[in-house]
């Protein structure tokens, strides 16, 4: 378990652990706390936050997985062992049976979600901007050299428009968020998603990802004091 308490480290996601930075964040805790047995026996572990209820995920299918998330928020987080050069391209499926709750995903304190989905990246020196190589050293002294740099992720928003991007208001620009769903996509249906990770990853940070870390699925309600019931499944990585 990890407590931090009133740091002011930038917002980085870690290998297992988010360090959430900033300005005087407390009472934060990762916690590697078990989901549904048929969830952790897919591989998955859940981050659950310190004072804030957790979110419940279970598996629904073969590779099917419910989020429901009452005036809560948490994640889950599994191992990349791909060639991402090979196989850039990600695609999957989700679905909402409840419309997002009005949120706003650049103000703290406002930016729920009902689902999003994360991709972390290797620290990458060479491309890294003086923020980035300043707060490494005490990144890698609490968790190590293999600690995440750069956070991708593809969010169903609520009222923010789709195809935007937008920096995390915790993780700034080292997090980039690209609304694929809203508050006016349809719901009780599979909607399909097919990315190019690589190419994104490109166009928002400038050069290409040295490989990928971990994936995280998470629904966020706790600011909003709201309900939702999402559905991911066929999440895969190819090569097109």
């Amino acid at each position: 378990m990890l407590k931090l308490k009133n740091t002011k480290l930038n917002a980085y996601f870690l290998t297992g652990s988010i360090v959430i930075a900033y300005f005087n964040i407390s009472n934060i805790k990762t916690v590697f706390a078990e989901v549904g047995r048929s969830v952790t026996e897919s591989g998955w572990r859940e981050i659950e936050f310190a004072d804030k209820k957790p979110n419940r995920f279970v598996k629904c299918g073969q590779d099917c997985i419910q989020i429901d998330s009452a005036s809560s928020v948490s994640m889950i987080r599994r191992s990349l062992k791909i060639d991402i050069s090979e196989k850039k391209f990600l695609s999957w499926e989700w679905k909402l049976t409840v419309p997002p709750a009005s949120s706003d995903l650049e103000k703290k304190g406002q930016d729920d979600r009902p689902l999003a989905i994360y991709i972390t990246f290797p620290f990458d020196e060479k491309n890294a901007s003086i923020s980035e190589r300043g707060i490494r050293p005490l990144v890698e002294l609490r968790y190590g050299k293999e600690a995440p740099g750069r956070v991708l992720s593809y969010v169903w928003a609520s009222t923010t428009p789709i195809g935007e991007t937008v920096n995390s208001p915790f993780g700034g620009a080292q997090h980039k968020m690209i609304v694929k769903r809203n508050g006016v996509s349809e719901l009780n249906i599979w909607l399909g998603e097919s990315v190019d990770v690589v190419a994104d990853y490109k166009d928002l940070f400038g050069v290409e990802p040295k490989g990928v870390l971990e994936m995280l699925i998470s629904s966020d309600t706790d600011d909003t004091r709201s309900v939702s019931r999402g559905f991911v499944r066929r999440i895969l990585f190819s090569s097109r």
